[in-house]
């Protein structure tokens, strides 16, 4: 099966990259200028090293001027030499940007064809139509590669259009969940769907799960698997139940809400994962007359396990007919969450499996709008003052070619997280 980069990068770059390019040429030209102040016959002075120094920035510099040109003139062409449709090329460059380079390409212009009576150079000026031509061909070849392409900045470049559907996504996502968290009401302040936190306590006391053997999340967790094919939805987690080495399942009692949507009452429903860890093995002596029924409820945590005694245990009876062996149950804890299942991101994953007839969505655009989309939804969260304390986005990887019990073991180490987070609160 293919395998896909990794979705989600942690702010890719950002430009932290210029610090260290600008670095190494300002070493590499600090370097040849020692080499050849140390390798020059002449005393160092001060007025040598200067000349020297502007010396060698010139010839540094001299490639911008054909460079310039060349770049403007294939724009141009490009453009079908129509000067409005030339200028939207260079929209997004800044304006202080484009005048400064203006600038500094017609200086360096003058400084090569001005001899030092301010005369025109007809030798030099021939030298750099030469050079831009060359530059023009060099251009021409980078741009039908395509070599300048870089995946970065296309990536930043859809961020910043307006027409992308990640952020519509988040909101229309956002608007349904504010409406769990917080509930639904009437215009005459009539209760319509109760908040999140009151239907979570009914939920708890009505399923008998409040006991210290049990942790019941407060948090709602929206799940975002970064995967090739998992999608993280309902039928999926039901469907993985029967996997080796997941340990999780779905209660057959869901959480429901209600809320509206363009003016019309709907339910939603928030599923319940139940999932055991601290699992452990409790010695203690046994004083029942266990050798009478073979079938004994242990005294575990959950108490749907029976255990089956051996009959080896009648070698352990007392005259009393009760056995004093030392027999061992185990106990754990019962871990329930409450999820969202991510529709929106159910809908990322259709565009990709759509015909490009229908709709032109590579699995690239699906990793771009992915990214997004979890963004702009985490800061529409943490900006709720509500719901950053009641709904948390789990951003895992969950590739199908891993081994079994994936999925189970990152929703314990979430618990986990979530479990220390909860007792440094408190």
């Amino acid at each position: 099966m293919r395998k896909y980069s990794k979705i989600y990068k942690i702010k890719p770059r950002e430009k932290r990259g210029r610090f260290w390019v600008l670095s190494f040429f300002a070493g590499i030209f600090a370097i040849q200028m020692g080499c050849s102040l140390c390798c020059s016959s002449e005393p160092i002075q001060f007025e040598t090293v200067f000349s020297d120094l502007i010396s060698q920035l010139s010839y540094l510099v001299l490639p911008l001027v054909p460079l310039h040109l060349a770049i403007y003139l294939l724009h141009f062409r490009k453009a079908n030499y129509d000067l409005k449709t030339f200028n939207k090329f260079f929209a997004r460059i800044n304006m202080k940007t484009k005048a400064g380079v203006s600038v500094l390409v017609m200086s360096i212009f003058l400084l090569i064809v001005l001899d030092d009576e301010s005369k025109l150079k007809n030798g030099k000026l021939r030298d750099l139509v030469i050079q831009s031509i060359a530059a023009a061909v060099a251009v021409m070849l980078f741009d039908c590669l395509k070599i300048q392409r870089n995946t970065v900045e296309d990536e930043e470049v859809v961020a910043r259009a307006k027409h992308h559907v990640a952020p519509g996504l988040a909101m229309a996502y956002f608007r349904y969940i504010e409406n769990v968290v917080k509930g639904a009401y009437e215009e005459d302040g009539t209760e319509i769907s109760k908040p999140h936190e009151e239907a979570l306590h009914e939920y708890i006391k009505e399923n008998e799960i409040g006991s210290a053997r049990d942790w019941v999340s407060n948090k709602i967790l929206i799940l975002f698997p970064e995967s090739d094919q998992i999608r993280g939805t309902v039928q999926e987690i039901a469907k993985r139940e029967k996997e080796d080495e997941e340990n999780h399942c779905l209660t057959l009692d869901p959480i429901k809400h209600k809320y509206f949507s363009s003016g019309q009452p709907r339910t939603s429903v928030l599923n319940v994962i139940k999932i055991k860890d601290n699992e452990r093995k409790i010695p203690y002596s046994c004083s029942e007359g266990c050798f009478r029924n073979p079938l004994v409820k242990s005294k575990s945590i959950d108490c749907d396990q029976i255990q089956m005694r051996n009959r080896e245990s009648l070698l352990g009876v007392t005259p009393s007919g009760l056995c004093e062996k030392i027999h061992e149950r185990k106990e754990w804890q019962n871990n329930y969450v409450i999820f969202a299942e991510n529709r929106p991101l159910n809908t990322l994953y259709q565009m990709v499996d759509a015909p490009e007839s229908q709709i032109s969505f590579t699995r690239k655009d699906f990793e771009v709008q992915f990214k997004l989309y979890y963004a702009e939804l985490k800061r529409l969260i943490e900006e709720d003052d509500v719901c950053k304390n009641k709904v948390e986005l789990f951003l895992y990887h969950d590739y199908e070619h891993k081994k079994s019990g994936n999925f189970s073991k990152n929703l314990k180490n979430k618990i986990l997280e979530m479990k220390m987070r909860d007792q440094k609160d408190n």
